[in-house]
């Protein structure tokens, strides 16, 4: 078994007749077949809860969260849990990054208890984060950012289950793909829309490295192109 810790719109492939997808960019990627600790890897906006406290044994739940990210982006256009700062290295901006996540998730989620996440206030540094967290978030928000019209009610049962902060009752990747969103029909509509933009065919860009014949061409859809850039 092995997580990723790299799941985000950019480092996710998309085929043109959107039949095929493919993660790439597994630099950060580890096996769980070795024995934690594990480090803090990943971009910080799409990074499970558990692993910005710093558990340190974590598993690929941690993955999961990240898709939950990415399904949500999806159906809004926008990052959800928006972080600045993430790839500064000073490590007194890295606590105040981390801090500023921990907010970003808390305040659409709320912020959990020993009811909700059993072991959460024994992380290593949820003392830390709770005593800088703005009181008073303690329900969640995200049927009011997805409601029904945006998200049907079995879709937001998946979002809900992957965007879980405890991560024993986090939708693992298999539990996930037996909720009933997967195999509820289609609305004559959302086929509709799905049917028009495949009929649109994306412009191709060519890259010509340097020095590079001409026959190692590397062409890509310009729609992935620009999706990768604006992540």
């Amino acid at each position: 078994m092995s997580s990723t810790a790299t799941s985000k719109p950019g480092n996710i492939l998309v085929g043109e007749t959107r039949e095929l997808v493919k993660i790439c960019d597994l630099g950060l990627a580890i096996s769980l077949s070795d024995k934690p600790p594990y480090s803090q890897a990943g971009t910080a906006s799409y990074m499970a809860p558990e692993m910005i406290l710093g558990k340190r044994d974590y598993d690929a739940l941690v993955d999961t969260w990240s898709i939950g990210c990415v399904f949500a982006e999806l159906l809004t256009g926008k990052t959800l849990f928006a972080c600045d700062g993430e790839d500064d290295d000073d490590d007194d901006n890295k606590i105040k990054v981390d801090i500023y996540q921990l907010w970003s998730i808390f305040r659409v989620l709320g912020v959990p208890d020993e009811r909700k996440w059993p072991g959460f206030t024994s992380l290593p540094h949820t003392t830390e984060a709770l005593g800088l967290l703005p009181a008073g978030h303690n329900h969640s928000r995200l049927r009011d950012l997805f409601p029904e019209e945006k998200l049907s009610e079995e879709g937001f049962r998946l979002l809900q289950g992957l965007l879980t902060c405890n991560p024993d009752k986090r939708l693992t990747a298999a539990a996930a793909l037996k909720q009933p969103w997967f195999a509820a029909p289609r609305s004559a509509a959302a086929a509709a829309n799905v049917d028009a933009l495949s009929e649109k065919k994306a412009p191709r860009i060519k890259f010509i490295p340097p020095a590079m014949p001409e026959k190692n061409l590397l062409k890509i859809p310009a729609a992935v192109w620009n999706a990768a850039q604006r992540v």
